[in-house]
């Protein structure tokens, strides 16, 4: 049955990939004349019900890429299409019936494991990390992130939108959904996701969506009027915009991960068109 399941979803993409041309055209149009100053180097766009599953969180092993919606994983080949596995209910009945689960945000790859923000959205009482496995993409385990502060209240508050494992020490950062968070958090994988440590940021960023680490710094996608990307200095909270990704109007920049090509750093970051009927996988160079 489970190599079953690939196959039938390649072939329902193909199937609505001619359903949708029409589609497809639509929304490369108004990509097209609606760019300003646009960025990217290239694009893939993912338009129909297939957009569903590109719609949250973006990370990649180095060869494959995998990502999230709000409720499903997926794994693709390095061209960002072909599929290899999915999880179209990846929350398990355990976490909707313990903590009411709904969502899935931002995405890490970090040793042969995904690590995902998850949350009970619209009310915030329960922000977890999961672990997937990137084979089989079957949640492992599982760690609600409860830390509390003096006063008895939350320090992950607003759900868990992204999160980013250093493959330098093994530590996962996150942060609260916080239309300009003050800081940010960050555990040790190895210890039970124990808070290791915060920090304090300097300002400069709003509405952070996905992030990867590159280079020792972390890399942050945000959806603020330029859908901007910032690198993060741990050590010290300051950050510097590296690039604006400049989407249409009414557009949603998500999540981001990186990859090297060539010798070159390229940032591949995911948004979701202004119809949302559409999204598109583009690349960076910086």
């Amino acid at each position: 049955m489970a190599s079953f399941l690939p196959a039938l979803s390649n072939a329902l993409s193909v199937i609505m990939a001619v359903l949708f041309i029409p589609l497809s055209a639509l929304t490369y149009g108004i990509d097209a004349i609606s760019a300003s100053v646009r960025t990217d180097k290239a694009r893939i766009n993912v338009a129909g019900v297939s957009a569903w599953f590109y719609s949250q969180g973006i990370t990649t092993d180095g060869e494959n890429f995998y990502f999230s919606s709000k409720n499903t994983l997926i794994k693709t080949q390095a061209d960002k299409k072909t599929l290899i596995t999915a999880d179209y209910s990846a929350i398990p009945d355990e976490l909707k019936a313990r903590f009411n689960t709904k969502h899935i945000g931002g995405i890490s790859y970090y040793d042969g494991k995904i690590y995902a923000g998850m949350e009970d959205s619209k009310v915030f009482e329960h922000p977890l990390v999961g672990v997937f496995d990137a084979g089989t993409l079957e949640l492992l385990e599982y760690y609600p992130l409860d830390d509390r502060d003096d006063e008895g209240n939350l320090l992950v508050k607003k759900g868990v939108p992204w999160v980013a494992v250093n493959p330098d020490d093994g530590y996962l950062y996150a942060a609260e959904n916080n239309r300009t968070p003050g800081v940010i958090y960050y555990y040790d994988i190895n210890n039970g996701m124990r808070r290791i440590g915060e920090i304090r940021l300097c300002g400069g960023m709003s509405m952070i969506q996905g992030a990867e680490f590159s280079n020792g710094k972390l890399l942050l996608a945000t959806n603020d009027e330029t859908q901007a990307i910032y690198s993060l200095d741990t050590e010290t909270g300051e950050n510097e915009k590296i690039l604006d990704r400049n989407l249409t109007a009414g557009s949603e920049g998500e999540g981001m991960t990186v990859i090297v090509r060539d010798g070159k750093t390229v940032i591949t970051a995911l948004d979701m068109g202004p119809l949302f009927v559409n999204a598109f996988v583009r690349e960076y160079e910086f």
